[in-house]
């Protein structure tokens, strides 16, 4: 077994700044790109004269991007390597942000959008796919949260950015210019992303994969004290060993994972996080609030979010992953059901931003810190992009069609109707993550993939109660 580089004892903690701040930044950018349409849409609508399913497209085209980014992107990290595959994420973003300055029809606008949503469905994947590949286990859970943290600081700077750029002009400036430079300001962000990637570390685990042992065991060795390292490079090498790196293997031995992965993405959107946060100043406008003060009331949502993220920061590693969803899709069935009333009765905006803001916050430290954090977890080693790919692909799916049929429910269903078939959808999650998914907080990857290799199906009690790594 070969040993730690240079004697090392102590891991550094530079490199594992970096490696966080790189899943943070494509965090951040995600968050971005995909909710500065809420601002712009009202004056696309006008821009461009768009009916209700031209509204949905224009929401939602973005989001048929990021199912071509994360389906494509499991399949170019295993061939290339994550950071290869954050840099193109970088072109992307910036190109995207770039290119919303001279976008002068909507089909040009699509074009740009379709772009910035590859990026944003590529980062979907490798960000989180990085930091758990790269973070000692005893730090996983919070570190691959600092995604999750990412894509709220991302919300939030995204509503606060149009609420800054609303307020420069009037209706008729904002129609033909203000929108374009509320997604012009993502080329900030995308900068600063491309110059971190730079000097981040390569997974440890995808050089093991592409044959660069001792390229591994430094790496390892940079960011775990020695002996941690050599027993985690040597866990690597037994679980590469047992793996065959087929596709086929995730329809066979790792059917369950792949099953679990794609329900937990699908469901963390099924209660529609995406279309609320997309067209968040509209609803607060539908409830009888003015626009100045609905785009300030977006901004108070997305304070909510990034405090109730920071929350789950701290709690990911204590309490576990799926006592998190579980807690959160109680609070977000029990929100939205509440949104729903508000508006039948016709009460008072007030109300309606306080239980979106309950709903929000219910979301942000249960499915959207603990879904992405079990995804990024479950699947073996040579098959984790592949994997992570399909499950996060559903995710977008389901995405898409809410940003799409949004309007159109809002149409023919009302705003009542609309907010309670979403709090249905967030009681069926709580059942499904209670009957099926196991907790992995405290497990090592190589642990958790003996977990789909035993020989038998282990229940998600028997995973939870299993045997504490160092215990």
């Amino acid at each position: 077994m070969k040993s730690s580089p240079a004697g090392s004892t102590v891991p550094d903690r530079w490199h594992l700044i970096v490696a966080a701040s790189v899943a943070g930044l494509g965090g951040l950018l995600f968050g971005y790109d995909n909710i500065v349409i809420s601002g712009a849409i009202h004056y696309l609508t006008q821009c461009f004269r768009l009916d209700a399913v031209g509204v949905g497209w224009a929401a939602g085209c973005a989001l048929v991007g990021c199912i071509a980014g994360s389906a494509g992107a499991g399949a170019v990290v295993d061939r290339v390597g994550l950071k290869k595959g954050l840099s193109l994420c970088a072109v992307c973003f910036a190109a995207s942000s770039a290119g919303m300055l001279f976008a002068g029809t909507l089909s040009q606008f699509v074009f740009w959008r379709l772009l910035g949503g590859l990026g944003i469905g590529a980062a979907s994947i490798i960000s989180p796919m990085y930091i758990a590949e790269i973070a000692p286990t005893r730090l996983r859970g919070r570190l691959v949260t600092l995604y999750q943290l990412g894509i709220v600081l991302g919300i939030l700077s995204a509503v606060f950015v149009n609420m800054l750029i609303q307020r420069l002009g009037d209706e008729s400036w904002n129609t033909s210019v203000g929108w374009r430079w509320m997604f012009f300001a993502g080329i900030v962000p995308a900068i600063l992303f491309a110059i971190m990637i730079v000097p981040a570390l390569e997974s440890p685990r995808w050089l093991m994969k592409a044959g660069r042992r001792e390229a591994a065991f430094d790496v390892l060795s940079r960011v775990n004290a020695a002996d941690v390292a050599d027993r985690e490079g040597a866990a690597i090498e037994a679980s590469l060993f047992v793996e065959e790196g087929h596709l086929s293997e995730l329809f066979s031995t790792f059917r369950r994972p792949l099953l679990l992965g794609i329900m937990l993405a699908g469901f963390s959107q099924l209660s529609g996080i995406t279309p609320l946060f997309s067209f968040l100043p509209e609803i607060f406008r539908t409830a009888g609030t003015a626009t100045t003060d609905a785009f300030f009331q977006s901004v108070l949502v997305s304070l909510v979010n990034l405090t109730f993220t920071l929350f789950a920061l701290w709690l990911v590693d204590r309490v576990g992953r799926k006592t998190l969803i579980l807690a959160g899709t109680v609070t977000q069935c029990l929100s939205l059901a509440s949104v729903g009333w508000f508006y039948h009765i016709h009460g008072s905006g007030l109300a309606v931003l306080l239980f979106v803001m309950t709903f929000v916050a219910g979301h942000a430290f249960g499915n959207g810190v603990a879904c992405w954090v079990i995804i990024s977890e479950i699947y073996p080693t040579k098959v984790r992009g592949r994997a992570m790919s399909i499950a996060t692909t559903a995710l977008w799916l389901v995405g898409y069609f809410g940003n799409q049929s949004f309007p159109l429910m809002q149409k023919h269903l009302g705003s009542d109707g609309t907010f309670w078939w979403f709090s249905f959808a967030a009681l069926a999650n709580f059942l499904c993550v209670l009957w099926l998914v196991p907790e992995t907080k405290g497990r090592s990857l190589e642990e958790i993939m003996k977990f789909w290799t035993s020989g038998r199906r282990v229940s998600a009690p028997e995973m939870a109660g299993a045997r504490e790594p160092g215990s």
